[in-house]
Protein backbone atom coordinates (compact mmCIF):
# COMPACT_ATOMS: atom_id res chain seq x y z
CA UNK A 1 0.00 0.00 0.00
CA UNK A 2 1.62 2.98 -1.06
CA UNK A 3 0.76 6.28 0.77
CA UNK A 4 2.09 10.05 -0.31
CA UNK A 5 2.58 11.50 3.02
CA UNK A 6 2.80 15.15 3.98
CA UNK A 7 3.74 14.29 7.90
CA UNK A 8 4.14 11.73 10.05
CA UNK A 9 4.79 7.65 9.70
CA UNK A 10 5.45 7.29 13.52
CA UNK A 11 1.97 7.32 15.71
CA UNK A 12 2.34 6.91 19.82
CA UNK A 13 -0.19 6.00 22.06
CA UNK A 14 -1.13 9.34 23.02
CA UNK A 15 -1.27 10.43 19.30
CA UNK A 16 1.40 12.40 19.09
CA UNK A 17 2.63 13.22 15.24
CA UNK A 18 6.25 13.96 14.95
CA UNK A 19 7.23 16.04 11.91
CA UNK A 20 9.85 15.90 9.64
CA UNK A 21 9.94 19.44 8.10
CA UNK A 22 13.37 20.29 9.18
CA UNK A 23 16.04 17.96 7.79
CA UNK A 24 19.99 19.03 9.69
CA UNK A 25 23.05 17.39 8.30
CA UNK A 26 22.37 13.40 9.28
CA UNK A 27 19.59 13.65 6.35
CA UNK A 28 22.35 13.95 3.77
CA UNK A 29 23.89 10.84 4.76
CA UNK A 30 24.12 8.27 2.34
CA UNK A 31 22.12 5.51 4.37
CA UNK A 32 19.71 6.09 6.95
CA UNK A 33 21.68 6.88 10.24
CA UNK A 34 19.55 4.41 12.28
CA UNK A 35 22.23 2.57 10.44
CA UNK A 36 25.48 4.15 12.11
CA UNK A 37 24.06 3.76 15.11
CA UNK A 38 23.62 -0.36 14.48
CA UNK A 39 27.15 0.08 13.52
CA UNK A 40 28.21 1.94 16.69
CA UNK A 41 26.25 -0.20 19.24
CA UNK A 42 27.71 -3.61 17.76
CA UNK A 43 31.34 -1.94 18.19
CA UNK A 44 30.45 -1.42 21.90
CA UNK A 45 29.27 -4.96 21.61
CA UNK A 46 32.49 -6.05 20.67
CA UNK A 47 34.29 -4.31 23.16
CA UNK A 48 32.03 -4.92 26.12
CA UNK A 49 33.00 -8.65 25.90
CA UNK A 50 35.96 -7.74 27.37
CA UNK A 51 34.37 -8.26 30.59
CA UNK A 52 31.79 -11.24 29.40
CA UNK A 53 31.83 -14.94 30.99
CA UNK A 54 33.50 -16.23 27.48
CA UNK A 55 36.35 -13.81 28.03
CA UNK A 56 36.86 -14.10 32.33
CA UNK A 57 36.38 -18.20 31.27
CA UNK A 58 39.80 -18.03 29.23
CA UNK A 59 41.58 -16.69 33.07
CA UNK A 60 39.64 -18.85 35.62
CA UNK A 61 41.88 -21.93 35.34
CA UNK A 62 45.21 -19.52 35.24
CA UNK A 63 44.50 -17.36 37.68
CA UNK A 64 42.98 -19.87 40.25
CA UNK A 65 45.88 -22.33 39.98
CA UNK A 66 48.50 -19.47 40.37
CA UNK A 67 46.97 -17.97 43.45
CA UNK A 68 45.69 -21.13 44.70
CA UNK A 69 41.99 -19.90 44.89
CA UNK A 70 38.56 -22.03 44.53
CA UNK A 71 36.52 -21.61 40.99
CA UNK A 72 33.66 -20.52 43.57
CA UNK A 73 35.85 -18.00 45.47
CA UNK A 74 36.91 -16.39 41.92
CA UNK A 75 33.45 -16.51 40.46
CA UNK A 76 32.01 -15.03 43.84
CA UNK A 77 33.60 -11.48 42.77
CA UNK A 78 31.75 -11.81 39.81
CA UNK A 79 28.60 -12.62 41.52
CA UNK A 80 28.98 -9.58 43.58
CA UNK A 81 29.69 -7.37 40.87
CA UNK A 82 27.16 -8.53 38.95
CA UNK A 83 24.20 -8.49 41.67
CA UNK A 84 25.11 -4.59 42.21
CA UNK A 85 24.88 -4.46 38.81
CA UNK A 86 21.34 -5.32 39.00
CA UNK A 87 20.56 -2.36 41.28
CA UNK A 88 22.81 -0.45 39.15
CA UNK A 89 20.26 -0.82 36.14
CA UNK A 90 17.30 0.09 38.18
CA UNK A 91 17.88 3.67 37.97
CA UNK A 92 19.28 3.95 34.56
CA UNK A 93 16.50 2.74 32.33
CA UNK A 94 14.03 5.68 32.45
CA UNK A 95 17.63 8.26 32.18
CA UNK A 96 18.48 6.16 29.07
CA UNK A 97 14.84 6.97 27.79
CA UNK A 98 15.09 10.78 28.68
CA UNK A 99 18.68 11.76 27.85
CA UNK A 100 20.38 8.90 25.54
CA UNK A 101 23.02 6.66 26.19
CA UNK A 102 25.87 8.42 25.12
CA UNK A 103 27.28 10.17 28.26
CA UNK A 104 26.21 6.56 30.55
CA UNK A 105 28.50 4.78 28.04
CA UNK A 106 31.09 6.90 27.87
CA UNK A 107 31.30 7.06 31.83
CA UNK A 108 30.81 3.47 32.42
CA UNK A 109 33.59 2.31 29.73
CA UNK A 110 36.19 4.67 31.17
CA UNK A 111 35.61 3.19 34.69
CA UNK A 112 35.69 -0.76 32.69
CA UNK A 113 39.11 -0.05 31.51
CA UNK A 114 40.56 1.24 34.46
CA UNK A 115 39.58 -1.51 36.05
CA UNK A 116 40.88 -4.20 33.72
CA UNK A 117 43.98 -2.42 33.77
CA UNK A 118 44.21 -2.70 37.38
CA UNK A 119 42.88 -6.22 37.23
CA UNK A 120 46.46 -7.27 35.55
CA UNK A 121 48.78 -5.83 38.59
CA UNK A 122 46.13 -7.46 41.32
CA UNK A 123 48.58 -9.38 44.36
CA UNK A 124 45.90 -10.31 46.29
CA UNK A 125 42.02 -11.93 46.36
CA UNK A 126 40.73 -8.82 47.90
CA UNK A 127 42.14 -6.79 44.84
CA UNK A 128 41.16 -8.85 42.65
CA UNK A 129 37.59 -8.77 44.16
CA UNK A 130 37.40 -4.65 44.35
CA UNK A 131 38.48 -4.35 40.35
CA UNK A 132 36.28 -7.55 39.36
CA UNK A 133 33.12 -5.90 41.24
CA UNK A 134 33.01 -3.02 39.94
CA UNK A 135 33.90 -3.90 36.12
CA UNK A 136 31.30 -6.44 36.23
CA UNK A 137 28.80 -3.85 37.96
CA UNK A 138 29.69 -1.12 35.25
CA UNK A 139 29.62 -3.97 32.67
CA UNK A 140 26.32 -5.54 33.57
CA UNK A 141 24.14 -2.61 35.25
CA UNK A 142 25.18 0.36 32.79
CA UNK A 143 26.63 -0.89 29.23
CA UNK A 144 24.44 -3.73 28.41
CA UNK A 145 21.07 -2.55 29.55
CA UNK A 146 21.84 0.82 27.48
CA UNK A 147 23.03 -0.80 24.52
CA UNK A 148 20.12 -3.53 24.62
CA UNK A 149 17.83 0.22 24.64
CA UNK A 150 19.53 2.06 21.97
CA UNK A 151 18.44 0.13 18.67
CA UNK A 152 14.91 -0.32 18.87
CA UNK A 153 14.28 3.23 19.34
CA UNK A 154 15.50 3.52 15.88
CA UNK A 155 14.10 0.86 14.46
CA UNK A 156 10.02 -0.88 13.82
CA UNK A 157 9.45 -2.18 10.61
CA UNK A 158 13.44 -3.70 10.07
CA UNK A 159 13.75 -4.13 14.03
CA UNK A 160 14.60 -7.82 13.79
CA UNK A 161 17.61 -7.47 11.72
CA UNK A 162 19.37 -4.29 13.47
CA UNK A 163 19.33 -5.67 16.86
CA UNK A 164 20.58 -8.81 15.39
CA UNK A 165 23.42 -7.22 13.82
CA UNK A 166 23.73 -5.21 16.96
CA UNK A 167 23.76 -8.57 18.29
CA UNK A 168 26.65 -9.59 16.36
CA UNK A 169 28.90 -7.68 17.87
CA UNK A 170 28.75 -9.72 20.81
CA UNK A 171 29.16 -12.80 19.47
CA UNK A 172 32.17 -11.56 17.46
CA UNK A 173 33.78 -10.19 20.51
CA UNK A 174 32.88 -13.66 22.37
CA UNK A 175 34.79 -15.32 19.15
CA UNK A 176 37.85 -13.21 18.61
CA UNK A 177 38.89 -12.40 22.61
CA UNK A 178 39.27 -15.12 23.88
CA UNK A 179 40.85 -16.49 20.64
CA UNK A 180 43.46 -13.34 20.93
CA UNK A 181 43.76 -13.56 24.82
CA UNK A 182 45.01 -16.84 24.32
CA UNK A 183 47.78 -16.50 21.88
CA UNK A 184 48.87 -13.38 24.40
CA UNK A 185 49.05 -15.74 27.47
CA UNK A 186 50.63 -18.55 25.30
CA UNK A 187 53.14 -15.59 24.33
CA UNK A 188 53.62 -13.77 27.55
CA UNK A 189 50.79 -14.37 31.11
CA UNK A 190 47.71 -13.61 31.67
CA UNK A 191 48.55 -9.95 32.79
CA UNK A 192 49.91 -8.94 29.89
CA UNK A 193 46.16 -10.02 28.15
CA UNK A 194 44.16 -8.35 30.58
CA UNK A 195 46.51 -5.42 29.96
CA UNK A 196 45.61 -4.84 26.50
CA UNK A 197 41.97 -5.65 26.82
CA UNK A 198 41.82 -2.43 29.32
CA UNK A 199 43.79 -0.29 26.79
CA UNK A 200 41.47 -1.53 24.01
CA UNK A 201 38.41 -0.61 25.76
CA UNK A 202 39.84 2.84 27.05
CA UNK A 203 41.09 3.86 23.35
CA UNK A 204 38.29 2.18 21.28
CA UNK A 205 35.20 2.36 22.88
CA UNK A 206 34.97 6.01 23.99
CA UNK A 207 35.84 8.14 20.93
CA UNK A 208 33.18 5.37 18.87
CA UNK A 209 30.16 6.98 21.90
CA UNK A 210 30.66 10.24 21.79
CA UNK A 211 30.98 10.71 17.71
CA UNK A 212 28.10 8.40 16.71
CA UNK A 213 25.43 7.52 19.83
CA UNK A 214 21.85 9.47 19.72
CA UNK A 215 19.17 9.15 21.52
CA UNK A 216 16.12 8.68 18.80
CA UNK A 217 15.79 9.81 15.15
CA UNK A 218 13.28 12.61 16.14
CA UNK A 219 16.08 14.25 18.30
CA UNK A 220 17.71 14.65 15.09
CA UNK A 221 14.45 15.64 12.79
CA UNK A 222 14.59 11.73 11.29
CA UNK A 223 12.06 9.08 11.42
CA UNK A 224 12.01 5.04 12.59
CA UNK A 225 13.16 2.92 9.98
CA UNK A 226 14.48 6.32 7.79
CA UNK A 227 10.95 7.24 6.32
CA UNK A 228 10.86 10.32 4.84
CA UNK A 229 8.35 12.63 5.35
CA UNK A 230 6.41 14.01 1.86
CA UNK A 231 7.18 11.31 -0.38
CA UNK A 232 5.67 8.15 -1.12
CA UNK A 233 6.68 5.72 0.46
CA UNK A 234 6.13 2.12 0.84
CA UNK A 235 5.30 1.73 4.56
CA UNK A 236 3.68 -1.37 4.30
CA UNK A 237 5.51 -3.92 7.39
CA UNK A 238 4.24 -7.39 8.63
CA UNK A 239 3.01 -7.56 12.26
CA UNK A 240 4.00 -10.76 14.48
CA UNK A 241 0.68 -12.00 13.29
CA UNK A 242 1.30 -11.13 9.46
CA UNK A 243 -1.20 -8.03 9.41
CA UNK A 244 -0.19 -4.88 7.84
CA UNK A 245 1.03 -1.86 10.08
CA UNK A 246 3.21 1.24 9.55
CA UNK A 247 3.60 1.71 13.48
CA UNK A 248 3.28 0.69 17.07
CA UNK A 249 1.64 1.93 19.95
CA UNK A 250 4.11 2.56 23.30
CA UNK A 251 2.59 1.36 26.61
CA UNK A 252 4.11 2.61 29.67
CA UNK A 253 5.79 1.19 32.52
CA UNK A 254 2.71 1.71 34.53
CA UNK A 255 0.58 -0.46 31.77
CA UNK A 256 2.84 -2.85 31.01
CA UNK A 257 3.64 -4.11 34.77
CA UNK A 258 -0.37 -4.92 35.22
CA UNK A 259 -0.22 -6.96 31.68
CA UNK A 260 0.31 -10.94 32.32
CA UNK A 261 2.70 -11.15 29.35
CA UNK A 262 4.85 -9.22 30.77
CA UNK A 263 5.47 -11.30 34.00
CA UNK A 264 5.83 -14.80 31.56
CA UNK A 265 8.52 -13.31 29.41
CA UNK A 266 10.68 -11.59 32.76
CA UNK A 267 10.37 -15.51 33.81
CA UNK A 268 11.64 -16.65 30.61
CA UNK A 269 14.50 -14.23 30.33
CA UNK A 270 15.39 -14.80 34.21
CA UNK A 271 15.47 -18.64 33.54
CA UNK A 272 18.13 -17.90 30.29
CA UNK A 273 20.21 -16.05 32.15
CA UNK A 274 19.67 -18.35 35.14
CA UNK A 275 21.56 -20.52 32.87
CA UNK A 276 23.46 -19.92 30.14
CA UNK A 277 26.51 -17.05 31.52
CA UNK A 278 27.31 -20.28 33.71
CA UNK A 279 27.99 -22.45 30.91
CA UNK A 280 30.34 -19.75 29.25
CA UNK A 281 32.27 -18.87 32.14
CA UNK A 282 33.03 -22.82 32.87
CA UNK A 283 32.59 -24.11 29.33
CA UNK A 284 37.07 -23.93 28.64
CA UNK A 285 37.75 -25.80 32.54
CA UNK A 286 34.87 -27.89 31.57
CA UNK A 287 36.49 -29.24 27.97
CA UNK A 288 39.78 -29.51 29.74
CA UNK A 289 38.45 -31.04 32.55
CA UNK A 290 37.54 -33.67 29.71
CA UNK A 291 40.28 -34.20 28.40
CA UNK A 292 40.60 -31.43 25.85
CA UNK A 293 43.34 -29.00 25.03
CA UNK A 294 42.94 -25.39 26.47
CA UNK A 295 43.39 -24.17 22.66
CA UNK A 296 40.32 -26.83 21.94
CA UNK A 297 38.73 -25.28 24.72
CA UNK A 298 38.86 -21.47 23.37
CA UNK A 299 37.97 -23.14 19.25
CA UNK A 300 34.51 -24.50 20.85
CA UNK A 301 33.72 -21.77 22.72
CA UNK A 302 34.38 -19.85 19.59
CA UNK A 303 32.30 -21.92 17.49
CA UNK A 304 29.78 -21.18 19.56
CA UNK A 305 29.81 -17.62 19.31
CA UNK A 306 30.58 -17.74 15.15
CA UNK A 307 27.54 -20.20 15.12
CA UNK A 308 24.96 -17.34 17.45
CA UNK A 309 25.96 -14.65 15.12
CA UNK A 310 24.82 -16.68 12.26
CA UNK A 311 21.54 -17.74 14.42
CA UNK A 312 21.08 -14.14 15.64
CA UNK A 313 20.77 -12.31 11.54
CA UNK A 314 18.71 -15.49 10.64
CA UNK A 315 16.03 -15.42 13.77
CA UNK A 316 16.29 -11.57 13.42
CA UNK A 317 15.14 -11.52 9.81
CA UNK A 318 12.76 -14.07 10.55
CA UNK A 319 11.13 -12.39 13.58
CA UNK A 320 9.78 -9.66 11.24
CA UNK A 321 7.83 -11.83 9.16
CA UNK A 322 6.57 -13.87 11.87
CA UNK A 323 5.20 -14.76 15.15
CA UNK A 324 8.51 -14.11 17.24
CA UNK A 325 6.97 -15.78 20.63
CA UNK A 326 6.68 -18.71 18.22
CA UNK A 327 9.99 -18.50 17.04
CA UNK A 328 11.54 -17.73 20.82
CA UNK A 329 9.72 -20.87 21.66
CA UNK A 330 11.54 -23.20 19.61
CA UNK A 331 14.72 -21.90 19.85
CA UNK A 332 14.73 -22.54 23.47
CA UNK A 333 13.63 -26.39 23.34
CA UNK A 334 16.56 -26.43 21.14
CA UNK A 335 18.65 -24.54 23.52
CA UNK A 336 17.43 -26.91 26.31
CA UNK A 337 18.75 -30.57 24.39
CA UNK A 338 21.52 -29.15 24.06
CA UNK A 339 23.03 -29.02 27.83
CA UNK A 340 21.92 -32.82 27.69
CA UNK A 341 24.53 -32.93 24.58
CA UNK A 342 27.26 -31.42 26.23
CA UNK A 343 27.71 -34.07 29.31
CA UNK A 344 28.53 -36.42 26.42
CA UNK A 345 31.50 -34.15 24.36
CA UNK A 346 34.96 -35.37 25.58
CA UNK A 347 36.24 -35.06 21.86
CA UNK A 348 37.56 -32.01 19.96
CA UNK A 349 34.69 -33.08 16.91
CA UNK A 350 32.15 -33.14 19.50
CA UNK A 351 32.95 -30.19 21.17
CA UNK A 352 32.29 -28.43 17.19
CA UNK A 353 29.30 -30.16 16.68
CA UNK A 354 27.56 -29.27 20.14
CA UNK A 355 29.20 -25.64 19.60
CA UNK A 356 27.23 -25.18 16.24
CA UNK A 357 24.06 -26.49 17.63
CA UNK A 358 23.91 -24.84 21.12
CA UNK A 359 25.58 -21.38 19.15
CA UNK A 360 22.87 -20.99 16.82
CA UNK A 361 20.28 -21.87 19.14
CA UNK A 362 21.71 -19.29 21.76
CA UNK A 363 21.96 -16.79 18.89
CA UNK A 364 18.08 -17.18 18.02
CA UNK A 365 17.19 -17.02 21.28
CA UNK A 366 18.77 -13.87 22.49
CA UNK A 367 17.70 -11.83 19.57
CA UNK A 368 14.26 -12.98 19.77
CA UNK A 369 14.28 -11.59 23.09
CA UNK A 370 15.25 -8.06 22.18
CA UNK A 371 12.66 -8.43 19.39
CA UNK A 372 9.46 -9.53 21.63
CA UNK A 373 10.05 -6.71 24.36
CA UNK A 374 9.95 -4.28 21.89
CA UNK A 375 7.19 -5.41 19.47
CA UNK A 376 5.01 -6.36 22.66
CA UNK A 377 5.11 -2.69 24.48
CA UNK A 378 6.44 -0.04 21.91
CA UNK A 379 9.69 1.82 21.48
CA UNK A 380 9.09 4.56 23.90
CA UNK A 381 9.35 3.31 26.78
CA UNK A 382 11.63 0.73 26.34
CA UNK A 383 14.03 1.88 28.60
CA UNK A 384 12.06 1.96 31.55
CA UNK A 385 10.51 -1.33 31.01
CA UNK A 386 14.44 -3.19 30.29
CA UNK A 387 15.07 -1.18 33.75
CA UNK A 388 12.71 -3.27 35.94
CA UNK A 389 13.39 -6.23 33.52
CA UNK A 390 16.95 -6.44 33.60
CA UNK A 391 18.01 -6.69 37.44
CA UNK A 392 15.97 -9.64 37.58
CA UNK A 393 17.93 -10.99 34.43
CA UNK A 394 21.71 -9.61 35.97
CA UNK A 395 20.29 -11.24 39.37
CA UNK A 396 19.97 -14.42 37.81
CA UNK A 397 22.97 -14.56 35.77
CA UNK A 398 25.22 -13.47 38.72
CA UNK A 399 23.75 -16.84 40.45
CA UNK A 400 24.48 -19.25 37.54
CA UNK A 401 28.03 -19.38 37.14
CA UNK A 402 28.33 -19.82 41.21
CA UNK A 403 26.05 -22.67 41.16
CA UNK A 404 28.27 -24.39 38.63
CA UNK A 405 31.30 -23.40 40.40
CA UNK A 406 29.91 -24.86 43.80
CA UNK A 407 28.48 -27.82 42.32
CA UNK A 408 32.15 -28.41 40.50
CA UNK A 409 33.80 -27.60 44.23
CA UNK A 410 31.70 -30.13 46.01
CA UNK A 411 31.76 -33.32 43.25
CA UNK A 412 34.16 -32.61 40.80
CA UNK A 413 31.86 -32.58 38.51
CA UNK A 414 29.16 -30.45 36.02
CA UNK A 415 26.93 -33.16 35.32
CA UNK A 416 23.59 -32.59 38.09
CA UNK A 417 23.68 -28.62 36.95
CA UNK A 418 23.86 -29.18 33.45
CA UNK A 419 20.81 -31.45 33.64
CA UNK A 420 18.74 -28.87 36.08
CA UNK A 421 20.05 -26.06 33.38
CA UNK A 422 18.02 -28.14 30.89
CA UNK A 423 15.05 -28.59 32.70
CA UNK A 424 14.92 -24.45 33.35
CA UNK A 425 14.94 -23.44 29.65
CA UNK A 426 11.51 -25.91 29.32
CA UNK A 427 10.12 -23.88 31.41
CA UNK A 428 11.57 -21.03 30.32
CA UNK A 429 10.02 -22.19 26.49
CA UNK A 430 6.43 -22.66 28.31
CA UNK A 431 6.18 -19.23 29.63
CA UNK A 432 6.88 -17.91 26.31
CA UNK A 433 4.57 -19.89 25.03
CA UNK A 434 1.28 -18.37 26.79
CA UNK A 435 2.65 -14.77 27.23
CA UNK A 436 0.48 -13.74 24.13
CA UNK A 437 0.98 -9.74 22.98
CA UNK A 438 -0.63 -7.09 24.22
CA UNK A 439 0.34 -4.79 21.27
CA UNK A 440 -2.23 -2.26 19.93
CA UNK A 441 -1.36 -1.91 16.26
CA UNK A 442 -2.36 0.67 14.29
CA UNK A 443 -3.10 0.44 10.44
CA UNK A 444 -3.78 3.28 8.70
CA UNK A 445 -5.84 3.76 5.70
CA UNK A 446 -6.02 5.90 2.89
CA UNK A 447 -8.99 7.85 4.89
CA UNK A 448 -6.62 8.36 7.99
CA UNK A 449 -5.31 11.57 7.06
Amino acid sequence: MLYSLDVVCHVNKSNHIFSNSKLPVYSSFPIYYGWVIVFAVAFCNFIQTAESYPVLGVFLKPMTEEFGWSRTVFTGALTIGTLLGAGLSLLLGSIVDRSGGRWILSVSFSILGLMLLLTARVTSLWQFYVCQIIARMVSMGAIMLTLQIIIPKWFIEKRGRALAFGQVGLTSGNIVLPLYLQIVMEARDWRMAIMTMGVAVLCLSIPMVVIFIRRTPEDIGLLPDGVTAGEGVNLRAKTSFGKEMISETSFSLKEVVRLPSFYFLLISSSLVMLVAPGVFLHLIPYLTDKGLSPGNGVAAMAIVAGSAAIGSIVFGILGERYNPRVLLTACLLFMSFGYIFLIGVDRFMLAILWGVYMGSAQGGVFTTQQIILADYYGRDSIGSIRGVVWPAMVAANALSPLACSAVYDLNGSYTFVFLLFSLFIIFAALSVSIARSPQRKILLTGNNY
